[in-house]
């Protein structure tokens, strides 16, 4: 997977601005409740809300991506046999241009579960992923294909991003942990 021809950007937002992506991105390619894999969505632009004890995963080739938005509340969602079943039939897991964006949990057992199995099926895929964990306040998210970038908002982010704060140090406010992958950039 050393071989990505493209950067995404990792892009944080104030709450209004990331409310103009979503209008322009529209419901229809929106993961919302219940948060399941039937929620998921596959299209050039996706975006997904709310993100507390949930997890979020983007996957995008630079072409076409999948939003996925599993809640620890549905037992099901902790199957990750299906999960990997499921992304098999929405998307080349092969495909050497894919990279990944994590995002979400908190500490408790039955969310730290999720996140860690979509970790683990990253790493077994050979997928490279950023990761942004245990956001402060409800996360949202979104990925823009023309401009393959990634947009993440929250409370924390959209108060510091007011205060003219240096977009890497708003991330790094905002999540309890963040990692960056080599294919990504803070934009």
């Amino acid at each position: 997977m050393d071989s990505i021809s493209f950067t995404s950007k990792l892009k944080p937002l104030t709450l209004s601005e990331f409310g103009q992506i979503k209008s322009r991105i529209g419901s229809k390619n929106s993961v919302d409740f219940p948060w399941t894999i039937n929620q998921t969505v596959k299209a050039k632009d996706v975006y997904t809300t709310n993100v507390i004890d949930c997890s979020a995963c983007l996957l995008t080739n630079g072409q076409e991506a999948v939003m996925l938005h599993l809640t620890p509340d549905i037992e099901v969602n902790h199957a990750f046999s299906l999960v990997l079943s499921f992304l098999r039939n929405k998307i080349d897991l092969a495909d050497k241009n894919l990279q990944a964006v994590l995002i979400g949990s908190k500490n408790h057992k039955k969310s730290q579960d999720i996140y860690n199995k979509f970790k683990e099926m990253l790493k077994g895929l050979n997928i490279p992923f950023s990761e942004f964990k245990n956001g402060k306040t409800p996360t949202s998210i979104a990925y823009q294909t023309n401009t393959d970038e990634v947009y993440i908002t929250n409370n924390t982010l959209d108060k510091l991003l007011k205060k003219n704060t240096e977009n890497s140090e708003v991330l790094k406010a905002g999540f309890e942990k963040i990692s960056i992958a080599d294919c990504d950039e803070i934009a």
